[in-house]
């Protein structure tokens, strides 16, 4: 490798990357400009809506026979909040409205919110009726409570288990939709609550009770952390997505036009003819990126605490920021690599691509990509001495944490680093070798896929469909409040998503729905070995995960949340079945080992492709702690895809261990506490059923080979598959 030949060409790349003035002035000094125009905007717009709130009249309706306690019990939360001198608490003025139809009050926005009151004997005589209808509407101990309604949402407020007999019911109804009607209710709940409170301190103190009941108990906590152990582990979870998106804009700006631009000029074939070899190409591109990259990083990070200085951003007066020379040359040194690897793949996917406009749709995923592994550092339970610590970009956001607060692990430190710089050598030369890809050097921005269209071009259009279902997963629920419960979110996965989104790739490709789909029979002994892998692909499963979670642990109270979430106690057996065992095997399948299986099996050969769909699977299902079982449920059912070539066997297997995970969950059978020997046992019947799909196979249509055919080989000599 010739240094003065690498020295030239990024001269000669600096030149025409800043020979263009619009990529200067968009990519570098806009930034410079807009980030304050932003900053100060938000912290604008954020005083003036609390100006706004603040100035707000909310307009409320009280109903029922508790009614006139009710109102007295405002005024006390009224006469409470006007003494509060607590700062930064917020100011509001209610208003009661006289209305015969709360309800078409609340929908026409004649009145923000409304209170239904129930005496404590009307509470009584509903107890059983309440009981069993919708289990949100639960009650405050004392007398206030939230519930839902239609389409009103409920007030959240802590709440008693259980109503005691003869207590009150107050049901607060609002629209979570309206700013003013999720902000009033709020508000005048919080009133409600302190006077209750007020109420319950003063009867007790009238019959002899001494103390302040708020006191009976002194509890006090004592931080034995540091002010700067503090700040660094707030900032530390937060430091490693920053400077991950700082970079990602900054490298985009150099490796869109690096590789693809001149694909399209017609530079680039110009510049392979020349006695420079491929790798110092590669280099000098990868140098140009990271060096622009740095510069723009390193200048929005200043801009950054430029402004953070003069007080556009401020945090709360607890957090200290005081960062020791020593950790911010370790920092520094864990940032390098990360550039490095982000300017490669940048590279990596400019070589790939064959127009800027293509370059274009890849970063999307790529930037999905890195933001989910920059992610790890916010897992409180993932250390880095863990796998994690050989997983490129998340060991460092986890380590970035770790030297925040002060720990100081030198030997995963040099594990990080290390494997940083492997990834990113990996990446140059996958780069390079793309460059001796003719379909990929040429100027051509278009192919027989291209002009032909259809199906012969789903194959390279198929992860960017599922791409995007993803992100439509993943960003829906936070955007659209139905999608939050589980029926909402299993409507919309299932249908809309999988469903839907698989029709709508079989029409807009033209593709034949039985071969898409893998609509085929199979030998009846294919049978047998999904009935035998129903179990044992769980219990398999179960001991993968015990040991994964020795090197990727998290919270048994996030498992348990989370477990309780998705499988409600008291919803019927039917009802689960139906939405997580019978839809999800249907559904599922048809987009995973039907159109994903389907686009991928020419391009990648049988053991890689089984790989790739297990951890898309793995993916689509976001919980981290979920990827691991369900990357490993997707690769066993690809497996049976591949052997069976058919998607029927898929669907059984799917829905049945679905279906057999929730019965063990629902009569409290709990493996994971079984001895490691007693799962090993379920290994042997694991294999035989594998071993029958083999005997008995008639493998997926149009399979690559396992591997390449040697020169030696004969030309003519067929592809042995499976």
């Amino acid at each position: 490798m010739n240094r003065a030949t690498i020295g030239l060409l990024v001269r000669h790349e600096m030149r025409m990357l800043l020979r263009d003035r619009r990529t200067v002035v968009l990519s570098i000094l806009l930034p410079l400009v807009v980030l304050p125009l932003i900053l100060f905007g938000a912290k604008f717009m954020n005083e003036w809506r609390r100006e706004q709130l603040d100035a707000t009249t909310y307009r409320y309706a009280v109903t029922g026979a508790y009614a006139d306690s009710v109102r007295a019990l405002i005024g006390r939360g009224e006469r409470l909040a006007a003494e509060e001198t607590e700062e930064g608490r917020q100011r509001a003025s209610f208003l009661e409205v006289e209305t015969a139809s709360p309800d078409s009050s609340l929908s026409a926005g004649d009145v923000d919110f409304y209170l239904e009151t129930q005496t404590g004997s009307e509470a009584d005589s509903l107890d059983l009726a309440r009981a069993e209808a919708d289990t949100s509407d639960v009650a405050l101990e004392g007398g206030v409570a939230g519930a839902d309604r239609g389409d009103a949402e409920r007030a959240d407020v802590t709440v008693a288990d259980e109503r005691y007999p003869g207590v009150p019911v107050v049901t607060v109804y609002f629209r979570a939709n309206r700013e003013e009607s999720r902000t009033g209710s709020g508000l005048l709940v919080d009133r409600l609550v302190d006077a209750r409170n007020q109420d319950r301190t003063d009867a007790l103190r009238s019959r002899g009770f001494a103390s302040d009941p708020e006191e009976a108990i002194k509890l006090s906590r004592v931080d034995v952390a540091t002010p700067d152990q503090a700040a660094g582990f707030y900032f530390g979870r937060l430091l490693p997505l920053l400077l991950v998106f700082l970079t990602l804009t900054g490298a985009s700006v150099a490796a869109m036009d690096s590789v693809a631009g001149e694909k399209e000029r017609g530079s680039l074939e110009t510049l392979l003819t020349t006695s420079v070899s491929r790798f110092e190409i590669i280099a000098a591109k990868q140098l140009t990126i990271l060096s622009v990259a740095l510069f723009i990083t390193l200048a929005q990070a200043g801009n950054l605490f430029v402004y953070l200085a003069l007080g556009f951003i401020e945090f709360s007066g607890d957090l200290e920021i005081d960062v020791s020379p020593e950790a911010v040359l370790v920092l520094f040194a864990l940032y390098v690599p990360v550039a490095v690897v982000i300017s490669s793949l940048l590279l990596l996917v400019s070589a790939y691509a064959k127009t800027y406009r293509e370059t274009q749709l890849y970063l999307l995923p790529v930037f999905l990509g890195l933001m989910i592994l920059t992610a790890a550092g916010l897992l409180p339970a993932v250390s880095l001495r863990s796998v994690i610590a050989v997983v490129p970009v998340a060991n460092v956001s986890v380590a970035v944490r770790e030297i925040m607060v002060g720990h100081y692990d030198i030997p995963m430190l040099l594990v990080t680093c290390g494997t940083m710089l492997a990834a990113a050598f990996m990446l140059l030369r996958l780069s390079s070798r793309m460059l001796g890809m003719e379909r990929l050097v040429t100027a051509q921005d278009t192919d027989e896929a291209d002009l032909e269209g259809g199906a012969a071009l789903f194959p390279r259009r198929v992860l960017l469909w599922f791409v995007g279902m993803w992100a439509l997963i993943v960003i829906a629920p936070a955007n659209v409040d139905a999608l939050t419960r589980l029926e909402g979110q299993w409507a919309f996965n299932m249908f809309v998503i999988f469903f839907a989104g698989s029709l709508l790739m079989i029409r807009v490709h033209r593709l034949d729905w039985r071969k898409a789909l893998a609509i085929r029979p199979v030998r009846p002994q294919v049978w047998l070995a999904v009935l035998l892998l129903v179990p044992s692909t769980l219990l398999t499963g179960i001991f993968i995960v015990g040991l994964s979670s020795v090197f990727l642990p998290f919270p048994e109270e996030m498992l348990e949340k989370f477990a309780s979430q998705l499988l409600p106690p008291d919803f019927p057996i039917w009802k689960i079945m139906l939405m997580l065992a019978l839809t999800p095997g249907v559904v599922e399948e048809m987009a995973f080992r039907g159109l994903l299986l389907h686009g991928l099996h020419r391009r990648l050969r049988p053991l890689v492709l089984i790989l790739v769909v297990g951890v898309i699977f793995g993916l689509f299902h976001q919980a981290l702690f979920r990827i691991i079982p369900t990357a490993y449920l997707g690769m066993v059912l690809t497996t049976v895809a591949v052997l069976s070539g058919s998607i029927f066997p898929c669907m059984l297997l799917h829905a049945g261990n679905n279906a057999f995970a929730f019965l063990l969950y629902r009569y409290g059978i709990e493996i994971e506490n079984w001895p490691p020997e007693l799962l090993l046992l379920n290994v042997p019947v694991f294999l035989f059923a594998f071993y029958l799909l083999y005997r008995y196979r008639t493998p997926y249509p149009g399979l690559l080979p396992f591997r390449k055919r040697l020169p030696s080989e004969h030309p003519n000599q067929p592809d042995e598959h499976l």
